[in-house]
């Protein structure tokens, strides 16, 4: 894929990144339940936000194409509802997503 110096310094980020997934994972799931608890908090859905839009982008660089789709899809719901507060119906989309973005980055950890 590349020569072999830069092969070297691209397994070091993907795995420097991989050793991240599980704090990304943990964030995850901490913002998900202050949601599940307090309804809209808008510092979670802003969190939320940030780490399914880094994960978006990063994911298909290290060949990790459902999860960056997932990533993206929670990404998009949760851009869609930052300019005001979410409906239940809203809610219970981005609640779905995070949870489905939340599962498969335990599956990802798992095999890694």
């Amino acid at each position: 894929m590349f020569p072999d110096d830069h092969q070297d310094k691209f397994d070091r980020l993907r795995r420097h990144f991989m050793s991240g997934l599980p704090q990304r994972e943990a964030e995850i799931e901490d913002h998900t339940a202050t949601l599940l608890e307090h309804g809209a908090d808008q510092s979670a859905l802003e969190e939320l936000h940030l780490i399914a839009h880094k994960l978006a982008g990063i994911c298909a660089t290290y060949g990790l194409n459902r999860l960056g789709q997932l990533a993206e899809k929670a990404e998009a719901l949760l851009e869609r509802n930052q300019a005001s507060k979410p409906c239940a119906a809203e809610m219970e989309n981005i609640l779905v997503a995070t949870d489905r973005l939340s599962e498969e980055l335990g599956s990802v950890i798992e095999t890694a």
